[in-house]
């Protein structure tokens, strides 16, 4: 014992830290179940359409969970709606910390890069909204856009407009055909319980928790 701690080795640390990733001592989940438990321990599952020999979640799934197959987590986020899929980085999160993100959805209506795009497409957003909630869900693709742009993003003002409401928290992925993402609003998409946003301090002390998790 050193000033009230006790040392552990270096074999042990590394072990608890790549069991608490879920890759100690070998695969310890197994099926849709397990699926949902790896996700669950690791925090978040950051998603990526690139194929090598798999796609990214896909390869984090498989080292972690026995027999695990990529319609597994279709079902968890797309058909089940135990979990769903935010955020730039683009993760899968547990649905139950839905609400905790709404305080972040409503700070990025005041980035300066989606306050320019009202600015210059001030009809956008009321046009994409009523095409969702008329013809929703929809895909990027469907829409054939009033503009061309220049963006990471998309190459049609209507991409911008389906992505910003996305992440503003209007709209949520309602499924991945092919793994191209279809939006639909929020409240066809959300559990009615979770549908509301947490205040500013439980927001703070759920994502500082989830920091040291």
């Amino acid at each position: 014992m050193t000033g009230g701690t006790e040392a552990i080795s270096r074999e042990v640390a590394r072990r608890y830290l790549l069991g608490r990733q879920g890759l100690w001592p070998g695969r310890r989940w197994a099926g849709t179940a397990g699926t949902a438990s790896a996700i669950r321990a690791i925090e978040a599952l950051q998603l990526d359409a690139v194929t090598i020999v798999g796609r990214s979640h896909d390869l984090v799934l498989w080292s972690r969970v026995a027999g695990y197959e990529p319609a597994m987590l279709d079902e968890l986020v797309y058909r089940e709606r135990r979990f769903f899929e935010y955020g730039a980085h683009l993760d899968v999160y547990p649905i139950e910390e839905l609400p905790f993100w709404g305080p972040h959805m409503r700070r990025r209506r005041e980035d300066a890069r989606y306050r320019a795009l009202v600015a210059e497409h001030p009809a956008l957003l009321d046009e994409v909204r009523a095409i969702v909630r008329d013809r929703g869900p929809v895909a990027n693709r469907e829409l054939a856009g009033n503009a061309r742009v220049s963006s990471y993003r998309g190459r049609k003002d209507t991409a911008l407009g389906l992505f910003h409401l996305w992440l503003t928290g209007e709209l949520m992925t309602h499924g991945r055909p092919g793994f191209e993402r279809r939006y639909d609003l929020r409240e066809r998409v959300a559990p009615v319980a979770l549908d509301r946003a947490a205040d500013e301090a439980e927001a703070l002390a759920f994502f500082a928790g989830k920091a040291l998790r």
